[in-house]
């Protein structure tokens, strides 16, 4: 080896593995990237469908058969369990950092949707405008699009017949 080039190697290959380095650089970190935040969105909603789960398996607790069934009777039900899924899904989700944990719940947990069709039971977790304040930040990459394609909201859905 003489002055920083190699013995035997052609001129106009000094600087290919910088070039090659750099056109394969871009298309790896957009694969890595897609991977690392399609993962974290996954395991959020995984997540939140768990503890929607929970919270419609923590309704079945509660008698349904002990108020009438009237409109009235539907209420009371309905105030003595939704207080008790919202719990449980917040209790869920403990694992979350307080600001997605805000995002996600709300204060008290009222964002959590508890709905009564009929004989099912319907509990709802979203992450609504996903898109304003997504996990980690959208990359936009030419020819490709943005990384990771979301919708606005993440959400979560679990029912329950009673």
């Amino acid at each position: 080896m003489r002055g920083g080039i190699i013995k035997g190697a052609p001129a106009h290959q000094r600087g290919a593995a910088a070039i090659e380095f750099a056109l394969i650089f871009i298309p790896m970190f957009a694969l890595f990237y897609a991977l690392v935040s399609y993962g974290l969105i996954m395991a959020l909603l995984q997540g939140m469908t768990l503890a929607a789960e929970e919270g419609a398996r923590v309704a079945v607790a509660v008698d349904r058969s002990a108020y009438a069934d009237t409109p009235a009777g539907t209420d009371e039900y309905m105030n003595v369990v939704t207080p008790r899924v919202r719990n449980q899904v917040g209790l869920s989700l403990a694992w979350l950092p307080d600001t997605l944990k805000a995002r996600v719940l709300g204060d008290g947990n009222v964002q959590v949707g508890v709905v009564l069709n009929g004989a099912v039971l319907e509990v709802t977790v979203r992450y609504p405008n996903y898109a304003d304040t997504p996990l980690i930040p959208t990359l936009v990459l030419p020819g490709i699009g943005p990384v990771p394609r979301v919708g606005n909201e993440l959400r979560a859905q679990a029912n329950i017949r009673l």
